[in-house]
């Protein structure tokens, strides 16, 4: 499990508040219910009325995948079966990825693009309508995971402005009693609270979950080129040895890789 994202989020949280307590001011100060309810409450409103709900759902079951390690990729046991299919392949003939699909790990989220290409290869598809099928699964899953991510990129830019926003209303309550200036101060500094939250939970939360979101989908789409390259060689016919060669280049993309990386280039 992936608990950068969290770890992050904290030590962001921890150093903005010790740094203002270090500059002497108190934690209580922060903590105000108004702003909280005007920034977040504005924030998601705002989202909800950019994106239909089930963009919204599927953004939030993205946020929940990231922290799981399927999230990053798993290049090694990918190409584990893409040699183990090869092989059969060329004993048993191109018939014998029937008995692979039947397989339970096929039924499983990550491996359906991989049984995708297994089953044009049974159909007899040529390579080339091969790559153009994968290729084009794989532009269309960029495209919705996009969507995904675009969801926390639009609440990072609403937060902002409603911090500016709460700000203002708390300026023009402010204003409105300008009678005993020792309360109109404090009032003043209450009010930019709202300011702090926006950048704050803009900067800290949404964005990163966002750039987050965006690593993984690159190891995600390398993965799925690794696969579209695999699937190809094996409908090429060609030996165990050199698919685990060219497609060894990937590992390089994907965490620990560097090792199996010069493996690969060295045999």
């Amino acid at each position: 499990m992936d608990l950068t994202l969290l770890i992050g989020i904290l030590i962001g949280f921890a150093a903005i508040v010790g740094g203002f307590m270090i500059e002497g001011g108190a934690v209580t100060s922060l903590l105000l219910i108004s702003p909280a309810i005007i920034v977040i409450g504005g924030t998601i409103g705002a989202t909800l009325a950019s994106y239909p709900m089930n963009d919204i759902v599927k953004a939030m079951k993205a946020l929940v995948y990231t922290f799981s390690k399927k999230s990053k990729g798993d290049p090694n046991a990918v190409i584990e079966k893409m040699l183990e299919i090869s092989e059969t392949c060329r004993k048993s003939g191109i018939l014998s990825i029937e008995e692979e699909l039947k397989k339970p790990d096929y039924s499983e989220e990550e491996y359906l693009f991989f049984k995708e290409g297994l089953i044009l290869i049974l159909e007899g598809r040529t390579e080339e309508e091969i790559q153009y099928v994968l290729e084009s699964d794989i532009n269309a899953f960029t495209l919705k995971k996009q969507l995904e991510i675009a969801v926390f990129e639009s609440a990072a830019g609403y937060a902002p402005t409603m911090g500016v926003l709460g700000t203002v209303m708390g300026l023009v309550t402010v204003l409105a009693d300008m009678s005993d200036a020792k309360s109109l101060a404090a009032s003043i500094a209450t009010a930019f609270v709202a300011t702090l939250y926006g950048v704050g939970i803009a900067n800290i939360i949404f964005l990163p979950i966002a750039t987050k979101l965006k690593s993984d989908l690159k190891r995600q789409t390398i993965q799925k080129e690794m696969i579209t390259d695999g699937i190809c060689m094996i409908a090429k016919g060609e030996a165990a040895r050199n698919i685990e060669n060219k497609l060894s280049l990937y590992y390089q993309a994907f965490p620990g890789g560097d090792k199996k990386y010069r493996e690969g280039i060295d045999n």
